[in-house]
C-alpha cells in the first residue's frame, strides 16, 4: 500500500487533523499520541503522523521527506513541517562543526556539503573556529 493510499484510508476511516495544534485524532475522536521508536507519531499501517498531517492540508504526499523545522518529531503543526530531502534535513542539526585537534593544538572547523567534508581551517581559539563554521553554514546550508 502506498503512502497516499494509507492517508486516504485513514481519512475515509474518520481520522482528523488540527493544523494549528498538530494533533491527530483517531476514529473515535481520541488523540493519537503513540510514538515510533524514533520519536515520530505513528498511525495505523506504519504511517507517520506528519505525513498524514501534510496530506490533510495539501492533499498529496508527493515528497522525498518532511522536515520538522523545530526538530521536535512529535510537533506536527503544519507551520512546523516543510518538504525536504536527505541533504537539507541533515542541515537541520545541532552539530557544532568544530573541535580541538590535539595533534596540532588548534581548533579545527569543518562542514559537510554534497556528501563531502570541507576543511575550513585551524584556529587558535574556539570562538574563531565556531565563527568560521557559522559563516560556512550560512553559505552552504541554504534551505
Amino acid at each position: 500500500m502506498t503512502r497516499l493510499e494509507k492517508c486516504e484510508l485513514l481519512k475515509f476511516k474518520g481520522y482528523t487533523y488540527n493544523s494549528e495544534t498538530g494533533q491527530i485524532f483517531g476514529v473515535y475522536g481520541k488523540e493519537i499520541t503513540s510514538k515510533h521508536i524514533r520519536g515520530y507519531i505513528l498511525l495505523e499501517n506504519n504511517l507517520f503522523g506528519h505525513h498524514f498531517a501534510f496530506y490533510m492540508v495539501y492533499g498529496n504526499v508527493d515528497f522525498e521527506m518532511l522536515d520538522h523545522i523545530n526538530q521536535i518529531k512529535s510537533d506536527n503543526r503544519i507551520e512546523n513541517l516543510r518538504i525536504s530531502n536527505s541533504q537539507k534535513n541533515a542541515y537541520n542539526t545541532n552539530s557544532k562543526g568544530y573541535y580541538f585537534d590535539k595533534s596540532t593544538n588548534k581548533w579545527r572547523s569543518t562542514i559537510q556539503f554534497n556528501c563531502k567534508k570541507i576543511h575550513l581551517g585551524r584556529f587558535n581559539t574556539e570562538e574563531e573556529a565556531r565563527q568560521s563554521y557559522l559563516i560556512a553554514k550560512e553559505k552552504y546550508h541554504i534551505i
